[in-house]
């Protein structure tokens, strides 16, 4: 019997619930960032401003992509354009 849900994949934010971290330096959710898209910030220059997101400096350490959060920023950021849709 397999009783977890899908594996997440922090690469992937559509495995990811809204309480996960997308932004590990800064300590930004995923909640946060789609609240923000939703409130008309629909570039990657206009949530870091708005969240603080993809700010900080330790993503080689604390993220676990072992990289910057912008690649994931900007797959919330696409799939909030197919929301609109």
């Amino acid at each position: 019997m397999n009783f977890s849900a899908t594996k997440k994949d922090y690469a992937d934010v559509t495995t990811l619930s809204d309480d996960d971290l997308i932004c590990y330096c800064t300590k930004v959710d995923k909640k946060t960032i789609v609240s923000a898209i939703k409130e008309g910030n629909t570039t990657l220059k206009a949530i870091k401003k708005s969240t603080t997101a993809c700010t900080g400096d330790e993503c080689a350490v604390v993220n676990p992509n072992k990289r910057c959060c912008g690649k994931e920023i900007k797959q919330l950021l696409k799939l909030g354009e197919n929301d609109d849709k």
